[in-house]
């Protein structure tokens, strides 16, 4: 019979001093956490190797006598007090059952930690970059202002016709409001990025990631592990049960009993101590007999269309679950390809934005040597200067864009950003 072992826990790193701090006290993390740690505790409750069971009775007699003087010598009431110890020396069939759950429910939760961190931390990349990107629009609009300025003094000096003045202020006029509509957008970016970032603090490390199995797989794969649990409980349903049990009676207030059954093979241990003590029987042609000790073995065996029909019905959910596995993977194997394709893009990108960055230097430079030379005016230097801030831009937004498909990949696996404490 197939088992479940307890898969091993992830190490779960922490969130430390860093710009995805914020994310520590996020309510769905929280959420996630309480139901990781609910999971635990529930999968301990399931593998506890013991159970104490107490039982208190209490009984009132009334009674018909003939003579009546007979209902004098009779017990009023009687008491018992019994103390169970259930053992688990190992799982074993519904308990066993009972405990692979628990597991399977562990893992889900787990997932769902790692799903529910993995998409809080890609929102919060996310938000970083754009936060970076709108903190650089308001540098590129302020320089489009101070270039639509400096325009405008100069076609004013050198008298421009009235066409070009209107052009040179509706050209300023466009700026100032570039520069607003930055400004809205570096607002907007910050408040986006607030309880998942911190935009002023470093951001962590984004390596590749490991590319462990996919989310989606190890979900279909816990589905069909439940599937095939419940088949083996279905598949036992059609099994004789076998019990046994061992009963000692030291007096006639005492009972000592040892009771197993083929269901759990969980031996459970009894003492009861009842009031008044059980009385010797009488034989009709006189004497007393009381037994001390009672070895009994049962054996039942249920069965019905119903029966079938559930083992018929696990059988097909673990068919299908199987099918849901087979199709998962290729869908994972599918989906991973894109990701990695989209990956290869974002890095071709940002190596043309370096190659960008590194021409508009470039210009710069020579446009600042050319205006020491007297053959470049300063407008041509502020238009340099705006070129190269609009590369930078351009360079940002490539990093940004191959850091969103680096975190596409970690949502794809569940995998964590390794923040170091």
């Amino acid at each position: 019979m197939r088992r479940l072992l307890l898969l091993p826990l992830l190490t779960l790193p922490a969130l430390a001093q860093s710009a995805l701090s914020p994310l520590k006290d996020h309510p769905l993390l929280k959420q996630a956490e309480a139901y990781l740690l609910a999971a635990r505790k529930s999968l301990e409750a399931q593998a506890a190797p013991l159970a104490l069971n107490v039982q208190g009775n209490y009984l009132r007699y009334g009674y018909t006598c003939e003579p009546e003087a007979v209902c004098t010598s009779l017990p009023e009431s009687a008491q018992s007090l019994t103390l169970a110890l259930v053992l688990t020396p190992f799982p074993f069939g519904e308990v066993a059952d009972g405990v692979e759950r628990a597991q399977i429910a562990l893992r889900r939760a787990e997932l769902a930690y790692r799903k529910t961190r993995a998409g809080l931390e890609a929102q919060a990349v996310a938000a970083y970059g754009r936060y970076q990107e709108a903190r650089l629009g308001v540098r590129i609009a302020e320089k489009g202002l101070e270039l639509a300025r400096k325009a405008l003094e100069a076609a004013r000096k050198r008298q421009a016709n009235p066409k070009e003045l209107r052009e040179a202020e509706l050209a300023l006029e466009e700026a100032q409001n570039r520069l607003e509509e930055a400004q809205r957008g570096l607002a907007l970016a910050l408040e986006a990025a607030r309880d998942l970032v911190d935009p002023e603090a470093p951001l962590p490390p984004i390596p590749e990631p490991k590319g462990t199995t996919p989310l989606s797989l190890e979900e279909a794969r816990l589905n069909l592990l439940e599937a095939q649990i419940a088949l083996e409980a279905a598949q036992r349903s059609l099994l004789p049960t076998l019990q046994g049990s061992y009963t000692r009676y030291p007096s006639g207030n005492d009972t000592l009993s040892l009771s197993l059954s083929s269901k759990t093979l969980q031996p459970t241990l009894a003492y009861t101590r009842q009031n008044p003590a059980q009385a010797a029987t009488a034989l009709p042609g006189g004497g007393r007999y009381r037994a001390t000790e009672e070895l009994r073995l049962s054996l039942s065996l249920t069965l019905s269309p119903g029966l079938f029909a559930a083992l018929e019905a696990a059988q097909a959910q673990a068919r299908g679950a199987e099918e849901a596995f087979l199709a998962a993977s290729r869908q994972a194997r599918l989906q991973e390809e894109s990701l990695k394709a989209g990956l290869l893009g974002a890095r071709s990108a940002l190596a043309l934005a370096q190659s960008r960055k590194a021409s508009a230097e470039k210009a710069l430079e020579e446009a600042k040597k050319r205006l020491a030379l007297g053959l470049e005016s300063p407008l041509g230097v502020l238009q340099a200067e705006l070129n190269l801030l609009q590369a930078e831009l351009g360079l940002l937004q490539a990093e940004n864009n191959l850091r969103n498909r680096l975190m596409e990949l970690y949502q794809f696996y569940g995998e964590l950003l390794e923040v170091n404490p």
